[in-house]
């Protein structure tokens, strides 16, 4: 039995170095003294030597020069695109800037009807929010300005009269009262006091704003009490703070004008630009899209936004 086993483990042990003689890069040196050790009687692997290596360098393998998706399309491999991007289609730049002249966001909303992009939806709710409390801030400054000067001018027709002024001027005391305004006109011009005097009948504004303002005038108000001290009486400076008011809230008034001018110019010029990009398909290769790849090893999904 143990003949028979040494026979069947020779054949084993042989068949390795036969190919391995027959390859051109190995040689193997055969063992000296038999497979078995004389000794203990059993196969020794480490008897066998080999004279070479194997060598195991080739060429190096290059990338390839096709992109994944070429590979994909030539394997036959399908690509899917959910919620594609969505071009904008021909837009009139004219009709986007006239509305949003009309209406800031109103050009907006029309280059969105096409593009369906939801940058240009959000546009239009702001620009008209915006264009509502300008028109809010404008209307609300104009109505307080208009009502102050409207009681500023009831306190002066109550307060001030022209009849008080030619009588109490220092020129007009001197010659006893100056019969009529054209002759304070004519003749006061050098005293220290003169300031031209203008009629109500002939520049309301101009009227109002003297009979505060100027020293001149401090003489036709009720509450003069004949100084020269100081001619900013109660009701003069009282009037005076009126007008101040009235002034301040009007101003702003065409403040928020101003204001709603600048956002219909903005408007119009987004919405003319949005027009040309979407009349130039410059929206065609943008938007959210979802991409479905078999892939080379495993399945993949692709979410991508372009823009």
């Amino acid at each position: 039995m143990r003949l028979i086993a040494g026979c069947i483990l020779i054949v084993i042990c042989a068949a390795p170095l036969l190919e391995a003689s027959q390859s051109p890069v190995a040689t193997v040196e055969a063992p000296t003294g038999g497979v078995f050790d004389p000794v203990a009687g059993q196969f020794d692997p480490g008897r066998f030597r080999m004279r070479e290596t194997l060598k195991l360098s080739g060429p190096r393998l290059e990338s390839p020069s096709v992109s994944y998706s070429e590979l994909l399309r030539a394997r036959g491999a399908a690509q899917f695109e959910v919620f594609p991007a969505r071009g904008g289609g021909t837009k009139s730049i004219a009709l986007a800037v006239l509305a949003s002249a009309i209406l800031p966001g109103a050009g907006e909303l029309y280059v969105w009807s096409g593009t369906r992009r939801l940058s240009h939806l959000l546009r239009a709710p702001v620009l008209m929010a915006l264009d509502a409390y300008l028109w809010y801030g404008y209307r609300d400054n104009y109505t307080r300005g208009k009502d102050i000067k409207s009681r500023y001018e009831a306190f002066c027709d109550a307060h001030w009269s022209e009849e008080r002024f030619l009588l109490q001027h220092p020129f007009c005391q001197g010659i006893g009262g100056c019969d009529d305004w054209q002759q304070y006109n004519r003749d006061a011009r050098d005293d220290y006091y003169f300031f031209i005097y203008i009629p109500k009948e002939l520049d309301r504004e101009e009227y109002y704003e003297n009979a505060g303002k100027y020293d001149a005038f401090a003489f036709g108000w009720d509450d003069w009490d004949g100084g020269y001290d100081d001619l900013w009486t109660p009701n003069r400076t009282k009037y005076w703070q009126m007008r101040f008011d009235s002034d301040h809230y009007l101003l702003r008034g065409d403040q928020y004008v101003m204001l709603l001018i600048v956002n219909r110019v903005v408007s119009m010029l987004d919405a003319g630009w949005l027009a040309y990009r979407a009349s130039h398909g410059a929206y065609d290769d943008v938007g959210w899209s979802l991409d479905l790849r078999p892939g080379l090893v495993a399945p993949t999904v692709g979410v991508s936004y372009r823009f």
